[in-house]
């Protein structure tokens, strides 16, 4: 009985070496600090639509939204009539960027435009269609549901 005490006192008498874990902090932590400065975030600004907020009264502004489908985008305004872009082919982004930047040089005082969207669209389509319209010349973008 008293060898197994001795044998007990003198396991617990020992001390722990952390050396090794404070050697594995030391490489890791300066480490994570490099990778997170090559970590690139982007930032989308959203708005939510206007109604009275702008200077313009409803019946001048051009009202330009683009409604997000399963099979085409449809472009349409008040002073617009509506286009209709399938979104099959590869170049299907080419030309919603182009119908886009038509409106654009047609509307030059109009910056705003609304992405509607439906409960099941995907979030790449709808990041997808705000860079068409921020590249098109729309610098406010906003996001409302319903399609």
């Amino acid at each position: 009985m008293s060898r197994r005490r001795r044998s007990v006192r003198a396991t617990v008498q020992e001390e722990l070496e952390i050396l090794p874990m404070m050697n594995l902090f030391v490489v890791l932590i300066p480490m994570l600090l490099l990778s997170a400065v090559f970590l690139e975030m982007s930032v989308i600004r959203v708005g939510l639509p206007s109604d009275e907020a702008s200077e313009k009264p409803a019946e001048e502004r051009l009202g330009l939204a683009v409604l997000i489908g399963d099979e085409a985008w449809v472009v349409k305004g008040r002073k617009l009539e509506p286009q209709v872009i399938l979104r099959e082919g590869e170049d299907a982004e080419t030309r919603l960027r182009a119908a886009l930047a038509d409106v654009s040089e047609r509307f030059p005082d109009d910056h705003e435009v609304t992405v509607r969207s439906g409960p099941s669209t995907r979030y790449d389509d709808i990041v997808q269609v705000m860079d068409a319209g921020r590249e098109s010349g729309f610098a406010n973008v906003s996001l409302a549901g319903g399609e």
